[in-house]
């Protein structure tokens, strides 16, 4: 059972933010349901960022290889879990609406009575900007999480497209600035890949109404319409959507089976409760997601993690490159979606990231900082929740961004444009803990 609303509610942006007090007749168009556990509000305090480094050329020595061995298709890399029914929701839904803005921006909205909704039954939206550039962005937003005793998650999709680092065609710093693009707001609370509802109070009425995968699929169908035939896809996603990245790969390659696909995980790394494995089976069984996991994968969350999942997925998928991004005591992911502490979450995350470094040096690389940053592609809050929260919300957790957040000579805008490049002299291992 959900504990009682308290008396104050929170605004939590987990993954795209912090989180920012505001009582319910307050201000702010923002809603978000924020619980701690216990019931009582969560303790938040700010974070320490990377320090801003130069983002100049790196001399890793005449032995470095020119360009990494090119991606191989595989088409059929995700068949065992497609088997499982996981592309069953394309082609259910249309968009009921159709709204353009300025900058080429065109917002799809779904009625909820079709499937894709908001967790707590307002419309799911999503919004693609068509430049005509060949290469497309994928951006899955954070917003928390919601189960049975935890509930922190961004109820709500907005129309249009936030200007956040990744999504800003005018920063110089972005590699993808000119790319197409296509956004997925977060409103389901269970980080993409829910399919389950649940009537909390048990008065005959749904409470939660978790549509993760039903969002997703609506959207690619949108996506693969409006941009049948990329070149090159960045899927990218920052912590709740970065979670979000590990299922929607399966969604995507359904879509595009040969694309060569490069996937940005920031803050979402796949690192959960090693103390308590039975913590992330307990979730993806309760957002009915667990129905996912390959009977080949027999290992896939037994440690706690998912990053046996991950290493399953890149092994299979040999036109697949996987970048991760975090901080060694990422605040919001080890203090509030996790509850284990710097303690629990950084000997985790160096050994679960390590593990795949070791077995895909050619397709697999992490970015790790010191501090307890959380995401280092949204730059400034204001520019996804308004300038009055995100300066409110500035004072409570720091964000990382594409243009100082860095380590070893390196930002992490010039190590994502390395990626893209297949350039291994800059996109390379970085692990600086201290």
């Amino acid at each position: 059972m959900l504990q009682e609303r308290l008396g104050v509610r929170w605004v939590l942006l987990l993954g795209l933010l912090g989180a920012a007090g505001c009582d319910d007749g307050g201000g702010g168009g923002a809603g978000a349901d924020a619980r701690a556990p216990d019931g009582g509000a969560a303790d938040v305090a700010p974070a320490d960022a990377a320090a801003p480094v130069d983002a100049g050329p790196v001399d890793a020595g005449d032995a470095a290889p020119a360009r990494l061995p090119p991606l191989v298709p595989a088409p059929d890399a995700y068949a065992e879990i497609e088997a499982l029914g996981i592309t069953r929701f394309f082609g259910r839904a249309q968009p009921i609406a159709e709204t353009e803005a300025e900058g080429g921006i065109t917002s799809f909205t779904f009625d909820p009575a079709d499937g894709p909704v908001c967790f707590r039954g307002e419309p799911f939206s999503m919004a693609v900007r068509d430049r005509g550039h060949g290469d497309l962005l994928i951006f899955l937003q954070g917003g928390g999480a919601c189960w049975s005793d935890f509930c922190f998650a961004i109820d709500f999709a907005r129309e249009g497209m936030p200007p956040i680092d990744i999504l800003d065609p005018a920063l110089e710093a972005n590699p993808v600035r000119d790319w197409d693009v296509a956004y997925l707001p977060y409103c389901d609370g269970s980080l993409f890949v829910g399919e389950a509802a649940y009537d909390d109070d048990d008065d005959g009425e749904i409470d939660r109404q978790h549509a993760g995968l039903r969002n997703v699929s609506a959207a690619l169908d949108v996506i693969a319409a409006r941009f049948p035939a990329p070149r090159r896809i960045l899927l990218a996603g920052s912590s709740g959507g970065a979670y979000g990245t590990i299922l929607t790969t399966v969604l995507v390659r359904a879509k595009y089976p040969t694309t060569p696909l490069y996937v940005f995980s920031d803050s979402g790394v796949g690192v959960a409760k090693a103390a308590e494995p039975t913590f992330l089976a307990d979730l993806l069984v309760e957002f009915d997601a667990a129905q996912y996991l390959p009977a080949s994968c027999t290992d896939c969350i037994t440690n706690g993690h998912l990053t046996r999942l991950i290493a399953w997925q890149l092994e299979r998928d040999t036109n697949l490159r996987l970048a991760q991004f975090s901080s060694v005591n990422d605040f919001v992911i080890a203090n509030l979606f996790l509850m284990i502490g710097p303690a629990g979450f950084e000997p985790a995350l160096l050994e679960e990231t390590a593990w795949l470094a070791e077995r895909f040096p050619d397709r697999y690389r992490r970015f790790i900082v010191p501090g307890k940053l959380h995401t280092t592609l949204l730059g400034d809050a204001s520019g996804f929740v308004g300038p009055e929260l995100g300066e409110r919300l500035a004072g409570v957790v720091e964000l990382g961004n594409m243009t100082d957040t860095g380590a070893d000579g390196v930002t992490v805008g010039a190590w994502l444009e390395a990626m893209l490049a297949d350039d291994p002299v800059v996109w390379r291992e970085i692990v600086v803990t201290e």
